[in-house]
């Protein structure tokens, strides 16, 4: 697991999504009062960011098949406060998105992020 990444390893391009908010920081909700069911990007149309992509291997995918998860991948790039474990993220151009399970500032520098990653399992 890396704790930081030199400029060169930021080589996986991604796209960061999440709900969109009203004017106070909520999200915006529809007629109904249910959240809406579109994302916008977080970084502004068509941007993303560079990030060290390492896929899960060894005794890790094991445990995570037994908890029904599916291609476990830990991601670190520089620092930002857009990504929250509400959002999803595509690598590259892959049109099928992952989950965000959790956000770790590295050390709580500001500098470098640790975002852990997840597909659920297709249901039988």
């Amino acid at each position: 697991m890396a704790r930081q990444a030199s400029a060169g390893e930021l080589r996986t391009r991604i796209y960061v999504f999440d709900r969109p908010l009203d004017g106070h920081g909520e999200e915006r909700l529809d007629g109904s009062g249910y959240p809406l069911d579109e994302r916008v990007n977080v970084f502004g149309e068509g941007n993303g960011r560079w990030c060290r992509w390492v896929n899960a291997w060894g005794r890790e995918i094991y445990e995570a098949r037994q908890a029904g998860v599916t291609e476990p991948a830990t991601l670190t790039l520089r620092y930002t406060d857009r990504i929250t474990t509400t959002c999803v993220i595509y690598r590259g151009r892959d049109p099928r998105p992952y989950e965000v399970i959790s956000v770790n500032d590295v050390e709580d520098r500001h500098t470098w992020l640790e975002v852990k990653v997840q597909r659920k399992a297709a249901k039988a």
